[in-house]
């Protein structure tokens, strides 16, 4: 199972060609995100105060559906705790809640648009995948 960071999802619900490029790579492999990923994109659609804000509600429920949603549960708080517990630097807690259900859940890639922001060791890859640098002045 490979699982989309929020950069990554965001892309792809804008229509990023090098994202969805890639995705065509993975075709037939189980995509999935994690609650935690879809509540921040939750967030950023209802920030939008522009009149696509509706639009980008229902982009959403069509990406939820298409990808498997891993939960934030009790096996994922216990790894939360363990990670604390060790002490060191931790990630933001949506950072460290997304981490934690992808690594209780079995997955084996993490597809990001920056490794950087994912501290400490797990149990999945991290894996650049680029964006299109070239919309919107980015």
């Amino acid at each position: 199972m490979k699982a989309l960071d929020t950069p990554v999802l965001l892309a792809l619900l804008e229509g990023d060609p090098k994202v969805r490029a890639h995705l065509k790579r993975w075709r037939g492999e189980e995509l999935a995100t994690t609650e935690t990923n879809l509540l921040e994109l939750a967030v950023l659609a209802g920030q939008d105060g522009s009149r696509s804000r509706g639009s980008r509600g229902s982009s959403l429920g069509r990406l939820r559906r298409r990808l498997t949603v891993l939960p934030l549960d009790a096996r994922a708080g216990e790894e939360i705790q363990r990670r604390v517990q060790r002490g060191g630097p931790l990630p933001p807690a949506t950072v460290l809640a997304m981490l934690a259900a992808l690594e209780t859940s079995g997955c084996e890639e993490l597809l990001t648009d920056d490794p950087g922001q994912i501290p400490g060791k797990w149990r999945f890859r991290v894996t650049r995948i680029g964006r299109d640098t070239t919309k919107k002045g980015k």
